[in-house]
């Protein structure tokens, strides 16, 4: 698919500071406490990750964060395991843990295994968030501009569901990182994310879900919609308010009639057609 990029470029960084941040905290503790408290100080920090990504799983039930999870809980192992292995309680002897063969067959073992693992996962876009595709799909068909934004979320349209099919595509959306459903007795909010924003989003950082973008569907079919003004503004230009609103419920709708003829790997392929970076 050809496809006119209306967004502005990616420079959000904070998926890469947050473990990019763990190295001088390893650094300073080991210089100021010794490297085997550095280490387990390393091993609490990847372990706090792992469970972050385990609370990721649990929120959207995306088997694929399991393998995140499982590389972080290895790693905290090798690293309690190392640190034990280093003696320096007279500053007299220091050991290489990887003067073991064990501890260095189990390491370098599992740093090929979960490295493969994760940059497949990663190349064919199982760990992304798909905000990004889905204000590229919303912008497609709005060619006017205009400056009409307004914080009022926009009634876009009515669709036909149960319950239990609303719920269904509820969780499809959510096991494809598509959005993050958040439920109550009348209405289902599917939140958009984009690729690093989802530490704010899920750690409760970033305020309000009701004040992020979202697509929402009630008890009687009303599909609504509420665009941030932050993501507004994230486009190149001042797109018809109106018409992108429209346009972003309708993906959705699209989506749900799609998935409800049973058809959802064509949601996915559209997304994947987009071409846009892992890492954005």
């Amino acid at each position: 698919m050809s496809l006119v990029r209306k967004l502005k470029p990616d420079r959000n960084i904070t998926g890469a500071l947050v473990p990019l941040s763990m190295l001088p905290i390893f650094g300073l503790t080991s210089l100021i406490f010794g490297i085997p408290i550095g280490l387990l100080t390393l091993a609490v920090m990847v372990a706090l990750i792992g469970l972050f990504y385990l609370y990721v799983f649990i929120r959207t039930w995306n088997v694929f964060l399991l393998v995140l999870s499982a590389d972080c809980a290895f790693f905290v192992f090798m690293l309690v395991i190392a640190s034990g292995k280093l003696k320096d309680t007279e500053g007299n002897f220091m050991a290489n843990p990887f003067d073991s063969t064990e501890f260095a067959l189990a390491y370098f073992t599992g740093l090929v295994f979960f490295g493969f693992v994760i940059i497949f996962l990663t190349l064919t876009r199982r760990l992304k968030w798909r905000g990004r595709e889905i204000f590229e799909l919303a912008a497609e068909p709005v060619e006017e501009t205009g400056n009409g934004y307004t914080s009022r979320p926009r009634p876009v349209g009515k669709v036909d569901y149960s319950p239990q099919q609303i719920r269904a595509y509820t969780h499809f959306c959510s096991s494809h990182m598509i959005a993050l459903p958040y439920s109550t007795a009348k209405n289902i909010t599917l939140v958009l994310i984009r690729n690093s924003e989802e530490f704010e989003r899920l750690l409760g950082l970033s305020g309000d879900y009701r004040d992020a973008t979202w697509v929402n569907f009630d008890v009687d079919g009303e599909v609504s919609v509420h665009i941030a003004q932050k993501d507004y503004l994230d486009y190149r230009q001042p797109l018809a308010f109106d018409q992108l609103c429209t346009s972003l419920g309708q993906v959705f709708i699209d989506f749900f009639d799609l998935y409800d003829k049973g058809e959802g790997v064509r949601v996915i392929d559209r997304l994947d057609d987009l071409k846009i970076s892992v890492l954005s």
